[in-house]
């Protein structure tokens, strides 16, 4: 079996969680026999070929390439938007690359800098499409459905404009549709969207299977080190974290912030505001570094968050997690015994919630090999194996 997977960027051009996820089911792939093929978005055209994966770079036209969306001027975005609502200057290059590869199956993922063109493609050539749910690209031109500090309750009239003709074809050419949580894909089945696929299901992200436990993690400890890990901006929260622990002044706590900003200028007023001497911004690093060095991963998601990386990524080094009750995350928190869920709009909770993480770990209440142990469900061979599984019945009810 051959699959055609799109993702709006690929490595090694790696902005979130998502390119990640894409690359390690890809990946995986390869040793169930299944041929995956990228096609992804790209400044030029090439091909190359990545950990044996063949990777399609395509220059898709608009007026500029996705990746450097946040360094363009802001009166060029209501019209990138507009042309990316459907692209038929893609179609080209596409068709040529499906006369090419001839795949059995496409697999959608974030198609910004795609648009749902690809799906009427697709169509066009008899090809079936599994998509998988990774942002609210199809309901939100931002892909947040964030604005003003807060979650939106419905779509505004800007973003029924960008997004009816997703909607359109997502009802009309999709065959089956995957959130990468119960949350994201209820999200788009209320408001509307793949009424007519034949498949409708979730699928949690995968990770890569590690047996690394740092065996300081089974002594008590005095003072317990959180960490923050990712891209630092107002809708991850990071600002909401950095803001009590500077007011809070924990003696037995201390904060690591691992990433960089949103933005230069961001990232800069983050550190001239909140560096102290229990906020150290680090920067980047390898995991196991990063989570060799922590106790508590916090996740203060204050956007509907489908279903972050560092959730699952904490818990396969054994790490508990302080999250927000926002989106998908809730779904794969365990109260007491792989961290505790708060809910930011009250701040007393996320007081609550940190000093009773601070005693469950000083305490040795937590037990990291069970965390790790719950880690497993989210391993790359079981993930392949259920996509692997959604492939085939698209492809025997296409028959």
């Amino acid at each position: 079996m051959k699959v055609l997977i799109f993702n709006s960027l690929y490595y090694p051009n790696i902005i979130g969680g998502a390119e990640r996820s894409v690359q390690i089911l890809a990946e995986g792939l390869l040793e169930w026999n299944i041929t995956p093929v990228i096609v992804t978005t790209s400044d030029r055209d090439f091909v190359d070929y990545v950990n044996n994966v063949k990777v399609y770079y395509v220059n898709v036209p608009n007026l500029y390439w996705m990746k450097t969306s946040k360094e363009q001027p802001k009166w060029k975005k209501p019209f990138w938007h507009l042309f990316d609502m459907y692209n038929p200057l893609v179609s080209k290059k596409i068709s040529i690359i499906l006369q090419s590869e001839n795949p059995d199956i496409i697999h959608t993922n974030n198609l910004a800098g795609f648009s749902v063109a690809i799906w009427d493609l697709a169509k066009k050539f008899g090809i079936p499409v599994l998509h998988t749910l990774r942002d609210y690209y199809l309901l939100c031109p931002s892909s947040t459905m964030f604005r003003n500090g807060g979650n939106c309750k419905s779509q505004c009239k800007l973003c029924k404009l960008y997004s009816f003709i997703k909607m359109f074809c997502s009802n009309k050419y999709v065959d089956g549709v995957v959130g990468v949580s119960k949350f994201i894909l209820n999200r788009h089945l209320n408001f509307g969207y793949f009424r007519n696929c034949k498949i409708k299901t979730f699928i949690y992200n995968p990770i890569k299977s590690t047996d690394f436990i740092s065996l300081r993690r089974k002594r008590k400890r005095k003072k317990v080190v959180f960490g923050l890990v990712g891209v630092m901006s107002p809708n991850k929260g990071t600002e909401f974290v950095l803001r009590f622990f500077k007011e809070l002044d924990l003696l037995n706590a201390k904060l690591l912030v691992f990433g960089k900003g949103i933005n230069k200028d961001y990232e800069k007023r983050l550190k001239a505001k909140y560096a102290s001497h229990n906020i150290v911004f680090r920067g980047f690093g390898e995991p196991e570094k990063i989570y060799n060095d922590l106790d508590v991963t916090i996740i203060p998601s204050l956007w509907h968050e489908p279903f972050p990386r560092v959730l699952i990524e904490s818990y396969s080094y054994g790490i508990p997690v302080l999250a927000s009750n926002r989106g998908g995350i809730p779904e794969n928190v365990i109260e007491g015994k792989t961290g505790f869920i708060f809910n930011p709009d009250e701040k007393e909770d996320f007081k609550k919630k940190l000093k009773m993480m601070i005693y469950y770990v000083c305490s040795g209440r937590f037990s990291y090999e069970e965390i790790v142990k719950f880690s497993r469900k989210f391993q790359v061979e079981l993930v392949v194996e259920n996509y692997i599984s959604q492939y085939k019945k698209i492809l025997d009810a296409n028959i």
